[in-house]
């Protein structure tokens, strides 16, 4: 069998194929990705999978925010992209688009991951307080860590974003988006100066999102990571759950600079799980389904499994 997870991250597309428990990894940057044709974007894919998209099993797929589903949903039954509107947060560069529609072709079987958001069928409801909570790659990177054997963790993503999860015993807790708490390289929350910026004009709420991060500030990355962290810990503990792992992920969790700093903040060991961690995720869901999971940190997984074989011609008749 042979999955394919895709991770459409800030900065790049990134690809995972796993066949037999191996695991190889690419990616395109988004600039690059949004500007090339379905032919090309093909070609690229294809070449470095060494195969045609026609022997993937499955792919699994993130997009965007994932907000317009709450199921993990074949492809190519969702509506817009699984998501509620094409405008949001961050640098548009058509890149995911352009991924998205070549798997909807239907080269191969493919699924799409829901975000974290209103209305989900997962977390605390009193996480869902707000629009959204986490991106539908967060789903990758936890699912990923279960994988490693971690079964109650607090995970912080950081990078151009951060967003924290906590996941206790297969079920998602929470989630706080970067919107909302802290600020990554990038984006972060708007302050009374980027609310003055957009009222009088000068500037898009996108715009100050995208301009709110703390650049190569690794003590102040590290600082607001470890406070959310820390604000997470509440919710864990009304759940009682007192002994949790601390993992990163993500380019600043790669840094061992940001890493010390956030240990010695908590004053607790903190491991990191890569920055490949979403991408390594989503193609270990979509072994997960195959193998006839039915969801996935409780949320459903829409996947007709017996047409998949007979697409597949595994010996079955229609």
């Amino acid at each position: 069998m042979i999955y394919l997870g895709v991770d459409h991250g800030t900065n790049a597309v990134r690809f995972a194929v796993m066949s037999d428990d191996l695991i190889r990894f690419f990616e395109i940057p988004r600039s690059a990705a949004g500007s090339m044709t379905l032919e090309a974007l093909q070609k690229y894919i294809e070449n470095n999978l060494g195969m045609p998209l026609s022997e993937i099993d499955l792919a699994c797929l993130t997009y965007s925010m994932g907000d317009g589903i709450s199921e993990i949903c074949e492809l190519r039954n969702v509506s817009n992209r699984g998501v509620l509107d094409t405008s949001g947060v961050g640098e548009k560069t058509n890149a995911g688009t352009k991924v998205f529609d070549l798997f909807a072709k239907d080269f191969c079987p493919a699924i799409l991951l829901p975000g974290l958001h209103q209305n989900n069928p997962v977390t605390d409801s009193r996480m869902q307080h707000f629009s959204h909570q986490a991106s539908p790659e967060k789903i990758g990177i936890a699912f990923h860590a279960v994988s490693l054997g971690h079964r109650r963790f607090i995970l912080s993503d950081i990078g151009s974003n951060t967003v924290t999860m906590a996941v206790s015993d297969s079920k998602i807790l929470g989630a706080i988006d970067a919107a909302v708490f802290a600020p990554g390289k990038n984006h972060g929350p708007l302050d009374v100066n980027a609310i003055r910026n957009i009222d009088s004009g000068k500037m898009t709420a996108n715009a100050a999102f995208s301009s709110a991060g703390v650049g190569d500030d690794k003590k102040s990355l590290a600082l607001f990571a470890a406070m959310e962290i820390s604000a997470l810990n509440v919710l864990m503990n009304d759940y009682h759950v007192y002994d949790y792992d601390i993992l990163v992920a993500g380019s600043g969790g790669e840094d061992k600079e940001v890493r010390r700093e956030i240990s010695r903040l908590l004053q607790k060991p903190v491991e990191s799980i890569g920055s490949k961690s979403a991408a390594i995720g989503c193609a270990e869901i979509a072994r997960a389904v195959i193998l006839g999971e039915k969801e996935i940190f409780g949320i459903p997984v829409s996947f007709d499994l017996k047409c998949w074989q007979i697409r597949q011609g595994y010996g079955l008749e229609i």
